[in-house]
């Protein structure tokens, strides 16, 4: 059972919602029926230290990364 985010279209409250056999969504303030669900972001576990600065991969000279032109291969 996902954990999803909606934000209300009456009351513009955004809200966590556990959703089982899809249910209709309820806002949790106003009990307004017109909610969106909102494009979340996932948590990915970082390599590492916890706590620790997030490592970026290293780019290409061209800045584009493993795009196989002969500038990148240097």
């Amino acid at each position: 059972m996902p954990i999803y985010e909606f934000v209300c279209s009456d009351c513009h409250k955004e809200f966590e919602v556990l959703v089982r056999d899809q249910h209709p969504v309820q806002c949790e303030t106003c009990g307004g029926a017109h909610v969106t669900r909102l494009l979340s972001v996932p948590a990915a576990p970082s390599k590492g230290s916890a706590g620790g600065p997030c490592e970026m991969p290293q780019l290409s000279p061209c800045g584009r990364g493993g795009c196989g032109l002969p500038q990148c291969d240097s």
